[in-house]
């Protein structure tokens, strides 16, 4: 049994959690967990400024948001949609998307945040 976080403790903000949809066929309503792993220390020199992992999908994925020298923010996903259709045109996946729309705002539930748990290791 996972315990129930205490509601009056703040989340870690670090993770935050979106419904989005799934990666199923259907299409269903899923939630994806997003956890910072990467912080630069300095936000305004150019290189990875932002790294998370994405957990919900059929993969865990990467979204790293970069500055460029010239000052511009680009955002990067290492799932199939992104790396395929996200270089020839201005495209940014659903991981990416769900990202920007959460902002800063706090996750939905205090309970959310056992989803985000490192996915196990499988055998071998």
């Amino acid at each position: 049994m996972v315990p129930t976080p205490n509601p009056e403790e703040p989340l870690d903000p670090a993770v935050m959690v979106a419904t989005l949809p799934g990666p199923s066929r259907k299409r269903s309503p899923s939630p994806y967990c997003y956890r910072l792993t990467y912080r630069t220390p300095e936000p305004a020199a150019p290189g990875c400024a932002l790294l998370w992992d994405v957990f919900g999908g059929r993969l865990t994925y990467q979204i790293a948001l970069e500055r460029e020298s010239s000052g511009a923010l680009r955002w990067y996903c290492t799932c199939a949609d992104a790396v395929y259709r996200g270089e020839l045109a201005h495209h940014l996946c659903k991981h990416v998307r769900g990202l920007q729309a959460l902002g800063r705002r706090r996750a939905e539930s205090p309970a959310s945040s056992a989803f985000c748990a490192a996915p196990e290791a499988g055998p071998g």
